[in-house]
Order: structure tokens, then sequence, then C-alpha cells
């Protein structure tokens, strides 16, 4: 009773930056890799749910892939949400309705709501996004639901709610202190958002073993790129194939298609995104226009992002292997006639020489910048790091994102390019000097 008349003070006039302070508060660990608790406040609540949800999961790829479904999908015919994480610059970002992002009432709304039921239950700062995301979805009694896996799948906060259509991108390293050691089973805990008998898609072209056996033994079938459809070029256009007498498509090829994102990775990003709709074609009443206008249009911060040209500024949210490597591909097929220099954050949890290897080559000067909060770390402890993977670059100290990138920049010619990369922290500060 008294949490209840506490709240009823408390919480009634919070702004939208008093709440998201108080719910990084809430719980002692930032990440708890449990669904009971999520699971009971759901419940609580009343279990809101959209009409029809797909989820997305995998180590790269996610946001783009949700941002191409959600492109194809908006229309006056149809409501759509859309729950994505991490943000880069508002918290808003992380809900979408109809393609705008939630305002700072909704979510404070949302919350109240949950702080009602919540009770004693501790739970993460996801946990309260999540069920902010669905109690927001099922007020306005959206269409469609499209929810972002955070980190895994088995044991994410999204996961309490049964998907219609399960999409898993590629798979790789990362976050494996709470997922796994290797890809097989890093895979297996992603295979968990798939439901027994429910098609699901996969957009990775090297797919794990554990993934296709997963799927045998829940009786899934699971739709692969490269096998059972692909995207490839006809007359310099790029064209989607359905080339499988497993599923009978709503379409045998879609295009001529042109992504707005830059990268050729982003090609099976979009080629899973287009499969996923072409499995609900029927159901939404989905038209080929639709999915090739939605895909033209569609746009995502902080992928291989030019914010301006004179110095080329590129940024990025690379922060692991694989996506590392998308990168310094991008910068090798993309040379410029003066200096690389890098902007660099990390959270201490990463793997520094995976990240950082793949563009020692290429980057001439590095700015380290410091990240705060749990999983942060000071630009000095970052030194002391990068100088051991190094050996003899050279570096810059910063405390922070945005000092960092005002150095940079006043000391870079025309003919430079900085790169941004490292944390989504680091990329959303530098874009919140741009806005």
């Amino acid at each position: 009773m008294k949490r209840e008349m506490d709240s009823r003070i408390q919480f009634q006039d919070f702004n939208l930056n008093q709440w998201v302070e108080y719910i990084q508060t809430r719980h002692y660990r930032s990440i708890d890799m449990t669904l009971d608790r999520v699971t009971e406040v759901w419940s609580r609540l009343g279990k809101p749910k959209a009409k029809l949800t797909i989820t997305v999961a995998g180590t790269n790829g996610k946001g783009s892939t949700v941002r191409f479904l959600e492109s194809a999908l908006c229309s006056e015919s149809r409501s759509i949400g859309v729950y994505t994480s991490p943000h880069l610059v508002r918290f808003n970002e992380r809900i979408r309705i109809n393609g705008k992002e939630a305002t700072c009432d909704e979510i404070c709304q949302s919350f109240s709501e949950i702080e009602k039921v919540v009770g004693d239950i501790p739970l993460t700062y996801f946990e309260y996004a999540t069920l902010s995301a669905l109690w927001l979805f099922a007020k306005n009694a959206l269409d469609i639901q499209i929810l972002e896996v955070g980190m895994g799948g088995r044991l994410d906060a999204v996961n309490i709610i049964d998907s219609d259509l399960a999409v898993i991108t590629s798979i790789g390293l990362d976050h494996q202190a709470w997922l796994g050691i290797d890809r097989e089973t890093i895979a297996l805990e992603k295979a968990e958002i798939m439901r027994e008998g429910v098609t699901a898609i996969c957009s990775d072209r090297n797919i794990p073993k554990s993934l296709i056996a997963f799927a045998r033994d829940k009786s899934i079938q699971l739709l692969t790129v490269g096998c059972d459809y692909d995207v490839r070029y006809k007359n310099d256009a790029l064209i989607w194939d359905s080339n499988s007498f497993r599923y009978k498509w709503a379409w045998d090829t879609v295009g001529p298609i042109s992504p707005p994102q830059i990268g050729t990775h982003q090609h099976d990003n979009m080629a899973g995104a287009i499969a996923a709709l072409a499995i609900l074609a029927e159901r939404l009443d989905l038209q080929i226009s639709e999915i090739i206008t939605g895909i033209h249009r569609s746009t995502l911060s902080g992928r291989c992002q030019i914010m301006c040209t004179s110095p080329l500024v590129i940024l990025d949210v690379a922060h692991n292997f694989d996506s590392v490597n998308v990168l310094a591909e991008f910068l090798m097929q993309n040379q410029v006639q003066g200096h690389t220099i890098a902007i660099f954050g990390v959270l201490t949890d990463k793997d520094l020489e995976d990240i950082v290897r793949p563009l020692l080559v290429q980057v001439d000067r590095w700015h380290l910048t410091g990240i705060s909060g749990e999983r942060g770390q000071s630009s000095t402890e970052l030194n002391l790091k990068f100088k051991e993977i190094s050996g003899g670059s050279e570096t810059v100290c910063h405390n922070d994102p945005q000092t960092a990138y005002r150095h940079a920049m006043g000391i870079a010619k025309p003919k430079d390019r900085l790169v941004i990369f490292g944390s989504f922290h680091v990329a959303g500060s530098i874009l919140e000097l741009f806005e």
C-alpha cells in the first residue's frame, strides 16, 4: 500500500527523463537474463499484444531488417508498431507507431501503468522499455508489431511474446559472456524466438548447423538466403527472387529495387525482409509496388552514414568483429586522398582486438573517447588496452565523444575523412551534435 501511495504522489508528474533515470535504478543489474519477472508483470498488465507479431533477432543487421519491414508495411490501410534498441539520441526512438516516434507523454503513461502493477518485482531498464512498447501497441490496437531482440533471444524480454513470424539475421560473436563463446551456441540462443510449426526466415549465408537442427526438431520451416530466396543483379538493377519449391511464395520476383542503405551486406538484410513480407503478403494484402517503394524510402541512422563531405564524416555503430569488417571493406572500397582519422569508444565488455584490428591498416590517427555508465570505460583505460594491440598507432584521448569530434574536426583537412564507430553511445553523442 505504501508503494502504491508513493507511486501516485511521486510518478504522476514525472517527465520522460525522470522516468528513464528511475527505471535505470529499479534493478541492481543492468542485464538480468531471466523471463519470470517480466512475464509476471506482463500478465498483470493483461498480456497486451498486437494482432500480428514479427520478431527479429541476430548479431548484426537487425535494425536494418526492421527498418526495411517497417517502411514496406507502413500504409493508410494498416497500423504498425516497431520496438528497437538501443536508441542513439532519444529514448523515444525505441518505440515507433505508424512511422513516428512515440511521444514523451505516451511513454510516461505506459510507465505509469507498469508501475501500478509491478509491485516489488525488480525490472531492468530494457524490461521496462519492452513492456512500455507492448502496452502502447495494444492500447493503439495496432495490426502489426515488429519486435527487435535486444540480446540473444531465448531469455530476452521480447521473447515473452509468441511471434507469428521470426526473422534471424547474420550471427556472429558478440555478448559472449551471456550467449556463448562460438557461433553454434549463440545461434541456439537466437533460435528460441522461432515457434514450433511456424515458418521462419534466416538471412545468414553461413547459417550455423545448430540453427538448422533446432528448426528441424521443432518442425519449423526455415527459409534461408541463397537457398530458398536471394537477390541478384539484372541489367544493373537489384532483383529479389524466390528460388525454392519448398515454399509457395506470393511472388516470383520483386524489383527493380534501389535500397538507400550503403553497403552490399545490406542486400542480405533486405532479402530477408522481403522474404518475410512475401510470407505475409496474402494475410496483409501486400502488393509488390508497396515493397519496392517502402524499401526505397527506408533509412537508418548510424549505418555507414555520411554526415558531411568536406572533410568526409562517416558514422557507424560497428562494435563487433563482423560489423567492423563490413566497415573496413566499405572504407577500402571508397578511398580518400587525405588521411583517415578514427573517433572510437567501446564498452568494456567488448573484445577490443576483434573490433580494432580490421581497421589498423586504414586509420592514420585514433581519437579515443571515454564512455560513462556501468559498462563504460575512460579513454585512458581504453588507451592502455589499445596500445597493446596496435603497437605504435598514434592516439589522442578525450573524456567524451563530442570533445573528441570537435578536436578531430578542428585539425582535419578537407580531403581527410573522419570515421566515427564503436558503441551506440559514441554514435548517439555525435548525432546529437548534428541535430
